[in-house]
């Protein structure tokens, strides 16, 4: 799909602005994901772990 069918932003948008329209968009924009996919490898945000100082977190 080139749009969202939630908040009707297009690919091009995204990329012009480089604000996604909603967080429906990157379930329903096919390029969107296949772009992400490629700029960051595995979809799972993993996050961070705190770095531990003197046993303390």
């Amino acid at each position: 799909m080139d749009k969202c069918p939630y908040c009707n932003t297009s690919y091009n948008e995204i990329l012009q602005t480089g604000f996604v329209g909603c967080s429906r968009c990157y379930y329903e924009i096919d390029q969107l994901k296949e772009t992400l996919k490629k700029m960051y490898g595995d979809k799972t945000h993993k996050g961070k772990q705190a770095v531990k100082k003197n046993g303390r977190i």
